[in-house]
């Protein structure tokens, strides 16, 4: 509609053409523009396996993190093994993604630690996770309610996608 009016106006002023057309391609390019839309940030995906070594009660093992991801929202199961194949503790994950951080609760129920059968509790923390070739969470985990005493790393522990 607005073509129309500019089109109207420049028959009425009668220019010659060459300057007619130049008038009409300055208003069509300074017509209305709608901003540009800048595409959503994509979300971090945490799916997959995680490991590291970490120390608990005292004999170190191998934990991994086997985690699936819907939205922000992160499940998986935790375990925390030797080379042997003792258990060592076995819980479950949940944990929401924001940007580039990883808020987590691992549930530890009764028998999750075999060596005390009685022990439950969660643990927990807030990971950064950096994707890349390599890509690691590194973060605190630290325990949240138990009714066991439970020793763990007092500085972050990282782990690495596998």
């Amino acid at each position: 509609m607005q073509l129309n009016r500019i089109m109207t106006g420049l028959m009425r002023a009668r220019l010659p053409a060459g300057l007619s057309i130049l008038a009409l391609v300055v208003a069509v390019a300074c017509g209305d523009k709608s901003t540009p839309t800048t595409p959503a940030p994509t979300q971090l995906d945490v799916s997959g396996r995680w490991a590291t070594d970490i120390t608990v009660q005292g004999v170190t093992g191998r934990m991994t993190w086997t985690l699936a991801q819907t939205g922000g929202g992160v499940t998986g199961p935790v375990l925390v093994s030797v080379s042997s194949g003792f258990v060592l503790l076995n819980g479950f994950l949940t944990g929401t993604v924001t940007g580039t951080s990883m808020a987590y609760t691992i549930a530890v129920g009764p028998g999750g630690i075999p060596s005390q059968p009685t022990c439950s509790g969660q643990l927990g923390g807030t990971m950064t996770v950096t994707s890349g070739v390599v890509s690691t969470m590194t973060g605190p985990m630290s325990v949240i309610a138990s009714n066991c005493p439970i020793q763990l790393p007092v500085n972050a522990i990282t782990l690495t996608k596998q």
